[in-house]
């Protein structure tokens, strides 16, 4: 089987093959990491897999879905992850605009920061959270010094406060996920031509109105879809709530993440776990599909 070249000679199917040929193991393998551990999960939930009775998972059919929907606690950590979610972006995205304008000047020490600004994006999560568990520490930490003169916190860290904590460690998430915004936001606003703004300036637009017609049009796009990205990162998030309260206090930071955690192996059911991991992602898709249909109809 030959195909027409360029030159009009045939070409033989053995070239036109190759290139498939060599990007189809790894393809392969893409998808067998990202489809078979759903697979799996997927026929895990429908299973009966109490560890301390079962040594093998048994058929239990909708066992673990009637249970997950009458799981009071697991609906608190569900609400909890919502806000989480919308919470964590955003904080990043109100950190991240009025920085990528500041950064989108070219200065040296623009320079310099659009650099620097990449390390809390980095940085380790173990590191992030015992560092700001440093910070916040009622004995020793500054952030703790700064909160009890300013009245917020007490003698006791501000993350023994189940009003409190959840708040801070939202902050910290967003802060934590601002860079990925910043630098997206950055290679938007560079997109813009300088001279819409010189049109607009000359027509008398104030820099406010320079922002809201021409900035915020050009960049909407780069930060729905980033913050889509960084809303599911948000949504799948356990390691740091984890490392930073262990869901407390009083169950104040647990997240779906926590639960799922704490239903394999404190719980010992890892097939609820999965029930939970299902329902996470069809929720998951559901609500970014709904976004994205939105913002194509706007």
């Amino acid at each position: 089987m030959t195909a027409p070249a360029s030159d009009g000679e045939p070409r033989p199917f053995g070239e036109l093959a190759l290139p498939y040929a060599l990007v189809a193991p790894a393809v392969l393998v893409a998808l067998a990491i990202a489809i078979l551990p759903l697979l799996y999960a997927l026929w895990l939930s429908f299973q009966d897999w109490y560890l301390l009775r079962n040594p093998q998972p048994v058929w239990g059919g909708l066992i673990n879905y009637q249970a997950l929907f009458a799981d009071a606690a697991l609906w608190r950590a569900f609400g909890r992850t919502w806000i989480w979610t919308i919470g964590t972006v955003a904080v990043e995205v109100a950190i991240a605009l009025p920085l990528a304008l500041l950064l989108n000047r070219d200065t040296p020490v623009a320079r310099t920061a659009s650099a620097l600004i990449l390390l809390p994006w980095v940085m380790p999560f173990i590191v992030l959270g015992y560092g700001w568990r440093f910070l916040l520490d009622s004995e020793v930490g500054a952030l703790h010094s700064l909160f009890h003169v300013l009245g917020v916190a007490g003698n006791s860290s501000i993350l023994n406060d189940p009003n409190l904590a959840f708040v801070i460690i939202i902050f910290i998430s967003g802060w934590k996920g601002m860079p990925f915004m910043v630098l997206a936001l950055l290679a938007a606003l560079k997109s813009v031509p300088g001279e819409l703004y010189e049109a607009a300036a000359i027509d008398g637009a104030s820099p406010w109105q320079r922002f809201l017609t021409i900035t915020l049009p050009a960049i909407q796009n780069t930060m729905l879809i980033i913050g889509l990205v960084l809303g599911i990162l948000a949504f799948y998030s356990f390691d740091l709530p984890w490392i930073m309260t262990r869901g407390g206090p009083q169950d104040a930071t647990t997240v779906l993440g926590i639960s799922m955690f704490k239903a394999v192996f404190t719980d010992l059911r890892p097939a609820y776990a999965a029930a939970i991991s299902v329902v996470m992602l069809a929720i998951l898709a559901v609500a970014a599909l709904l976004s994205l249909k939105l913002r194509r109809r706007q």
